[in-house]
């Protein structure tokens, strides 16, 4: 009954501010379903154009490609152009009061800020309930989160009740902390859904193995893997396990949801309804080869308040047409993600990588890397600006996490290499893998 309420308070609410997000949620469907249609191509051809027509108009950053002809007269850009240049990029259509703000560092360990105007929003709200639609989870459904919880995604407690969510932090992953949450879930006997990393299902597999006794779950319906490269034996024994099908989603902070699986095979259908997608050559800005691996580039066709045009992901991915509903359309095969190594504390437990995302929580820093140099020794470069003096109560922060006797080096820098992939490693652990000494426990 809650949930049912919950998901009609929803469309309520939606239905006061005049449909924006349903209205949103009918046009997601109907070009996204109907994708070899007219009508679909139209749309989407009309919402690229509206989206470069806004751009030069109204940032400086885009004003000089005034007389463009095509998507391909525009430059790739990335995080650091758009940092570095940020007011630029803004478009003068929009007051701040107007913006959204969402924040991310990625795998790149580089803090970035990103604006989203109204619509925005409500075209993510369409896009989120679409996707989840498809992989079995309806609003109003308990959604057990896992992920790291901090002072720029944590919900207060109205808003926790209202979404139903029960925020379950990355950091607590040791057995007992299993224990505990597959109890939770056993309890609850209402639709359900887990939304995690995918380096979490690693550890939801391990425990599913390793303990007889597992409460059992009811109403399970949905479970989507995020962030991270998805290892299909996990997905296997998940699936095996809970008896539901296991997604992979592939979205980020800054613009949403950029594709996803369905529950029947392993390619992603792309958002096309809100993006358009290019993977480019290694090496060049020129389009890479059908099925030949590239650099994922993305159009966002809904950010009006900072145009996001031919922004590079730093992600990896193949390209591929296949029919599906009885049109060919281009799929993602393939998203060639990383997963993040893991950092040991002082007694050789396992860490979840993401405590070193506490280190945003620290103003003036441009870039960070974190560096396990050997068993108590630990390497963090930091690309600072002038103003930063946060480096003692970063030391400190980080010896209460690895432990008192952790030798903590700040290494400052001008730049953090990038990898030949395009990214910039933010965990490093140069121990190999003969040093774990208790792969079963993960902590922070």
């Amino acid at each position: 009954m809650l949930q049912t309420l919950r998901r009609n308070v929803f469309w309520f609410l939606d239905t006061l501010k005049g449909s924006p997000v349903k209205t949103h949620l009918r046009d997601v469907q109907q070009i996204l379903e109907n994708f070899g249609s007219a009508e679909s191509r139209n749309r989407r051809a009309e919402s690229l154009e509206r989206l470069l027509d806004h751009a030069v108009k109204s940032t400086s950053y885009y004003a000089r490609f005034a007389n463009f002809s095509r998507l391909e007269d525009f430059p790739v850009v990335n995080k650091n152009i758009i940092r570095d240049d940020y007011d630029n990029f803004r478009s003068s259509d929009f007051n701040d009061s107007d913006n959204y703000s969402v924040y991310t560092s990625g795998s790149t360990g580089t803090p970035f800020r990103m604006l989203h105007d109204k619509n925005k929003r409500n075209r993510h709200s369409a896009d989120v309930t679409y996707f989840s639609r498809k992989a079995g989870f309806e609003i109003g459904n308990r959604l057990f989160y896992i992920r790291h919880w901090d002072q720029y995604n944590t919900s207060n407690p109205w808003m926790t009740w209202r979404k139903n969510v029960y925020m379950h932090p990355v950091s607590r992953l040791s057995h007992h902390d299993l224990e505990e949450l597959f109890s939770e879930i056993a309890k609850d006997s209402s639709p359900k859904g887990i939304l995690c990393y995918a380096s979490v299902l690693d550890e939801l597999k391990r425990y599913l193995e390793n303990t007889e006794d597992v409460a059992p779950v009811q109403r399970l319906n949905s479970i989507i893997a995020i962030s991270e490269t998805l290892n299909e034996d996990t997905k296997r024994a998940i699936e095996k396990h809970l008896g539901v099908p296991v997604v992979s989603r592939y979205s980020n902070v800054e613009n949403g949801i950029l594709a996803q699986q369905s529950p029947e095979c392993s390619e992603f259908h792309v958002n096309w309804a809100s993006y358009f997608v290019e993977i480019l050559d290694m090496d060049s800005d020129m389009p890479a080869k059908p099925g030949e691996r590239g650099r994922i580039v993305i159009t966002d066709l809904y950010n009006y308040c900072i145009p996001i045009i031919r922004y590079d992901t730093g992600d990896l991915g193949r390209m591929e047409i296949r029919t599906i509903n009885g049109a060919e359309q281009p799929v993602l095969s393939r998203v060639e993600g990383r997963k993040l190594d893991m950092v040991l504390d002082v007694d050789g437990n396992m860490m979840s990588p993401y405590v070193v995302y506490h280190i945003l929580k620290y103003p003036h820093i441009k870039q960070f890397q974190f560096i396990q140099e050997c068993e108590k020794k630990y390497t963090v470069k930091l690309n600072v600006l002038p103003e930063f003096n946060s480096g003692e109560a970063i030391t400190t922060e980080f010896k209460r996490h690895l432990g008192a006797d952790a030798e903590i080096q700040l290494e400052f820098v001008e730049d953090i290499p990038l990898l030949s992939s395009g990214k910039r490693k933010f965990v490093i652990n140069k121990l190999n893998a003969d040093s774990v000494r208790n792969p079963s426990r993960l902590q922070v």
